[in-house]
């Protein structure tokens, strides 16, 4: 099996399982909001369970990207080793700016640290859009050449 079918093959088992985990993608955040508890530990097992499109949206798109972005580290780090260049090291670190990027926008990351949602609808997404454009065309050039 070539390497290029097998990092296809990772990056599309890992798009199915971010889609199929998507009907059980949930946010949870504290009912009494921040800075409104009362002080009590009841107010920490108060929690409501909302489903909203664009969180789950958002989550699925931030986990492609943080797979594509690992795929494009590991193929970045495999060329550096080869090549020993300096624009390999920059490379590098694009993507991992790009791999901490999809992580911090993931919005489970923010529901767990406490935030709401910005309600910004659908430009939530946009940036995750962008990222997954930059991404495939990066990760596309990498494993051509």
């Amino acid at each position: 099996m070539s390497r290029v079918l097998r990092i296809g093959l990772a990056v599309a088992f890992l798009a199915i399982m971010a889609i199929a985990s998507s009907g059980t993608v949930m946010r949870v955040y504290a009912s009494g909001g921040m800075g409104r508890s009362s002080g009590h530990c009841e107010d920490l097992f108060d929690l409501r369970w909302t489903f909203d499109w664009d969180f789950t949206f958002g989550t699925i798109l931030s986990i492609i990207n943080m797979a594509l972005a690992a795929v494009l580290l590991t193929a970045y780090i495999g060329i550096y080793r080869k090549m020993r260049t300096e624009f390999n090291l920059v490379l590098i670190i694009v993507a991992l700016t790009l791999l901490c990027f999809s992580i911090v926008a993931n919005p489970l990351v923010s529901a767990v640290l406490g935030y709401e949602g910005s309600g910004l609808g659908p430009f939530f997404i946009l940036p995750d859009i962008f990222a997954l454009a930059a991404l495939s065309a990066l990760l596309y050039l990498s494993l051509k050449y």
